[in-house]
C-alpha cells in the first residue's frame, strides 16, 4: 500500500525484505527529533518526539505534570526551527526541579512528580458510555492509524468528549499521545468528561495524566498494570484494557459502561 505523508515525518529507507526470498523495497521511517522545552527561561525537559502537534504536546505535559492548570497561565509559546520550546508563564513559579520525580516506565524516559501521585484526583463524573459505543470508537482508532501501519513504530490515542468533541494523536512515545490529547483539550478549553482510547498500556503515569485532566473512562488495547489499576481505583476512573473488535475487559468501575 501507498501512503501520503508530510516529509516532516516520514522519510524512505531502502531495505531489505526476506518472505521466502530475498528483495530489496523501501520502508518508511518514521522521524524522532529531541524536543528542549524552557519554561520561564529554565530548562525543564528534553523530550523524543515525533515532530508534529508540539503545541499540543507541550501544554499537555506542562498541564500533567502540574506546572499549568489552564491554557491562560501560559503568556507566551513558540518553537524554534531547532526545535528548542520557550513557555512564559502568567505567574514565575517553582517547576519542581528541586522535587522529587519518578522516572516513569516508558521508553522516552519519561518522569512524573511524586507529589502527583499523592495528590491525585477523584473524578466526579456521569459520563456513561453503550458497550458498543467503546467498540465503535475502538474501531475509529483502528481505522485512523495509517501511520502506525506504514511504519510500525508509533502508538496512537483518541478522545471522545460527550459533546462531540474528537482529538487524535501519534507519537512514538504512548505517554506522549496521552499529552498531545490533553493538551488539546487544555488549549481549546474543552471538557475532559468523554472516553480515552490508546493503544499503549496503561501504567500508572498513563492514569496519572488521564485522572489530572479528570478523564472518567479510559481504554486500552494492551493491559494495565497492577499500580495503574490502584490509581484507577483511587481517582474513581472506568479503566478497560485487552480491547478487540467485539470484546474489552473491565478493570475498574463497570458502573459508567451501559
Amino acid at each position: 500500500m501507498q501512503w501520503k505523508f508530510s516529509k516532516k515525518l516520514i522519510t524512505r529507507y531502502k531495505t531489505i525484505k526476506y518472505d521466502g526470498t530475498f528483495a530489496e523495497e523501501e520502508s518508511y521511517i518514521i522521524k524522532e527529533i529531541r524536543h528542549n522545552i524552557y519554561v520561564n527561561g529554565e530548562f525543564f525537559a528534553s523530550v523524543m518526539l515525533i515532530p508534529e502537534k508540539q503545541k499540543e504536546f507541550t501544554y499537555g505535559f506542562l498541564f500533567t505534570s502540574g506546572i499549568i492548570n489552564n491554557s491562560d497561565d501560559v503568556v507566551n509559546y513558540r518553537m524554534c526551527e531547532n526545535y528548542n520550546i520557550y513557555v512564559y508563564l502568567k505567574d514565575p513559579r517553582p517547576l519542581g526541579n528541586n522535587s522529587t520525580w519518578t522516572i516513569t516506565s516508558g521508553c522516552g524516559g519519561g518522569k512524573v512528580l511524586d507529589k502527583t501521585y499523592d495528590d491525585i484526583k477523584t473524578i466526579d463524573s456521569v459520563f456513561k458510555i453503550s458497550a458498543v459505543d467503546i467498540l465503535n470508537h475502538f474501531r475509529v482508532l483502528e481505522k485512523e492509524s495509517d501511520l502506525h501501519s506504514a511504519t510500525r513504530c508509533v502508538h496512537k490515542a483518541y478522545f471522545a468528549g460527550s459533546g462531540g468533541d474528537r482529538i487524535t494523536s501519534d507519537d512514538i512515545g504512548r505517554h506522549n499521545t496521552i499529552d498531545k490529547i490533553i493538551g488539546g483539550i487544555v488549549l481549546k478549553g474543552l471538557s475532559s468528561d468523554g472516553i480515552l482510547i490508546s493503544t499503549g498500556r496503561l501504567t500508572s503515569e498513563m492514569i496519572l495524566k488521564c485522572s489530572r485532566a479528570e478523564i472518567p473512562v479510559v481504554v486500552s488495547r494492551t493491559a494495565p498494570s497492577k499500580l495503574g489499576i490502584d490509581l484507577a481505583k483511587k481517582s474513581n476512573m472506568t479503566l478497560a484494557g485487552l480491547t478487540g473488535k467485539k470484546r474489552f475487559t473491565v478493570f475498574h468501575d463497570p458502573g459508567r459502561i451501559e
